[in-house]
């Protein structure tokens, strides 16, 4: 029932949308849309940007379009019961059972609709209830998952073998891990997006993740150093929590994530780093159906609204904090938490440590 409400709610405000604008449908064809408005799993292939499925939301009604393959699985297990299907055989395009016309929007580019791609990332931005109260859960799993793996690993692993523990732990909670990375002591201060490989993880070890289920994403990194913390490190991880603490603090609802992302990046200065750190790899942004709808910056103007999933991601010097929070009318709510993970106050938060194992 749940499934059915969250739906519907979203179609409201898909209706609202085509009445102001004119139109009588919206096609939906992108992966992390058709989840957005089914609520479930749209892919087959997790590289694709296009969906297993295309669906129509019209003013009162809601069609899903696929093949002989997908449909009895998508009726079982993904859709709510309020759609219509339309199936059409595996070889066949679903193009043609489509609504074209200059009063049909879609979510894209294209010469026979009417391109709404913006209109519906920014529905999809703000989460409903129900996607605040599936995300809670996805990222407290998410959180766990790879705490669990992260103080379950050795120093004699390779960076492979670690991210095949943090697949594990997150497969058993029902997340399917769409970003993996990880990055052992000869590796962490050369790559900010660190692919795993078969090299030994040595002292320390950085993992990364972006979790999904039924559609929404959970983001989070955890480090681990084996033997004493050196001074080094904990300095620049106790800095880099300071200019983390400047995106949070700036990240307020009404304001643009331009706004957020001017004060952290003025943070890496006032907290010693070199001028041009926070050039070195994106900061972070948006999330919700994607890893990052897009990595913010000085010239994002989008305002950030309630049910706003972010995740900022600062890093510096080889160390990295990420943590996945949605907004809420009265401050910012940390979902990614670990009970076991080691934790530290930074500007009246609970943040995670560096673990010492």
């Amino acid at each position: 029932m749940s499934r059915l409400l969250e739906q519907r709610e979203k179609r409201a405000r898909i209706k609202a949308l085509l009445e102001a604008k004119g139109l009588d449908a919206v096609v939906l064809k992108k992966g992390s849309n058709v989840a957005w408005i089914i609520g479930g799993r749209a892919h087959i292939p997790t590289t694709l940007e296009l969906s297993c499925m295309d669906v129509v939301v019209y003013r009162d009604r809601i069609v899903v379009v696929t093949n002989k393959i997908e449909a009895p699985r998508l009726k079982e297990e993904e859709l709510s019961g309020d759609e219509e299907l339309i199936i059409v055989n595996w070889f066949e395009g679903r193009e043609g059972q489509l609504p074209k016309g200059e009063r049909i929007g879609v979510d894209g580019a294209e010469n026979d609709r009417v391109n709404l791609q913006t209109e519906i990332e920014t529905l999809r931005r703000n989460l409903n209830d129900y996607e605040v109260n599936r995300l809670r859960e996805i990222s407290k799993d998410a959180a766990e998952a790879l705490g669990e793996a992260m103080l379950d690993i050795d120093p004699e692993m390779s960076e492979v073998e670690v991210a095949g523990e943090i697949a594990e732990d997150l497969w058993e909670r029902n997340l399917e891990p769409v970003v993996l990375l990880v990055a052992g002591q000869d590796r962490i201060k050369k790559f900010r997006h660190p692919l795993p490989t078969t090299a030994e993880v040595g002292n320390t070890v950085m993992g990364v993740i972006c979790a999904r289920r039924k559609g929404l994403i959970a983001s989070v990194t955890r480090i681990v150093n084996f033997g004493e913390i050196s001074s080094q490190m904990h300095s620049t991880y106790q800095r880099l929590l300071k200019v983390e603490s400047a995106f949070l603090d700036n990240t307020k609802v009404g304001a643009t994530f331009a706004e957020a992302f001017k004060a952290g990046t003025l943070s890496y200065l006032t907290e010693g780093f070199e001028r041009d750190e926070w050039t070195k790899h994106h900061q972070g942004g948006p999330t919700g159906y994607l890893p990052r709808d897009y990595p913010a910056h000085e010239k994002t103007t989008q305002i950030i609204g309630i049910g706003n999933a972010i995740a900022w991601n600062p890093s510096a010097e080889g160390l990295k904090v990420e943590d996945t929070v949605i907004t809420t009318e009265s401050g910012l709510e940390i979902l990614t938490l670990d009970s076991k993970w080691p934790m530290i106050e930074v500007a009246g938060r609970s943040r995670p440590a560096i673990a010492q194992r």
